[in-house]
């Protein structure tokens, strides 16, 4: 649960960059889906 946790940490940092860096932020926002993708997948186990 903890590296769920962390993979959620992540992503939520990759969204608030995203909004501070528009010229970035397609990068970072898929990122950031990438992140909740490795969480859900950490959740299940």
């Amino acid at each position: 649960m903890e590296t769920a946790r962390r993979f959620r940490a992540m992503a939520l940092l990759c969204r608030q960059t995203a909004a501070l860096q528009p010229e970035r932020s397609w990068k970072l926002l898929a990122e950031a889906e990438y992140w909740e993708h490795l969480a859900a997948a950490a959740s299940d186990h």
